[in-house]
């Protein structure tokens, strides 16, 4: 992925600063209502029902304080990865108990560009191994300040 920063996968109108849903069912409707208010996706029931059925597999909270919903299907035209953070958590059922805080919700086409999702994925997942990456991640609450964290060199 080194010809594309990862900053480049996420957009401002894409990100959450403060989410104002409680429970999991909730967050996922919040972070599914703003990619539908964003014009990202056409079908927000379509959506709800594969994150659900996604989740219904086993918690996508990793622990750490971070999710990674996600879901892949034919009615999805491009990858699209919405970037949401909870400054008080929400109990997502992550395999370590703790509360989530950092919800990267990434969707993609079922037909295509599996080698760019997986690779997306990788380095999300570099990114919150590193201590102070996630620390800083925490406490983002503007675009800006998600772009310096995701491509900085720390």
């Amino acid at each position: 992925m080194e010809s594309r920063k990862l900053a480049s996968f996420f957009e401002e109108d894409l990100c959450i600063f403060s989410l104002r849903s409680r429970k999991k069912s909730s967050v996922l409707q919040e972070m599914v209502r703003r990619l539908a208010t964003a014009g990202r996706i056409s079908d927000e029931h379509f959506i709800m029902e594969m994150l659900k059925n996604r989740e219904s597999l086993g918690s996508t909270g990793l622990g750490m304080s971070v999710a990674f919903p996600h879901g892949r299907s034919l009615a999805i035209k491009k990858l699209t990865v919405l970037f949401a953070r909870s400054a008080g958590g929400v109990d997502f059922e992550a395999q370590d108990g703790e509360n989530t805080k950092i919800f990267f919700l990434i969707l993609a086409p079922s037909d295509k560009g599996a080698e760019i999702y997986l690779a997306l994925l990788s380095e999300l997942i570099g990114i919150i191994q590193k201590p102070q990456k996630l620390e800083k991640l925490l406490t983002v609450k503007d675009y800006a300040s998600l772009v310096a964290v995701l491509d900085g060199d720390e």
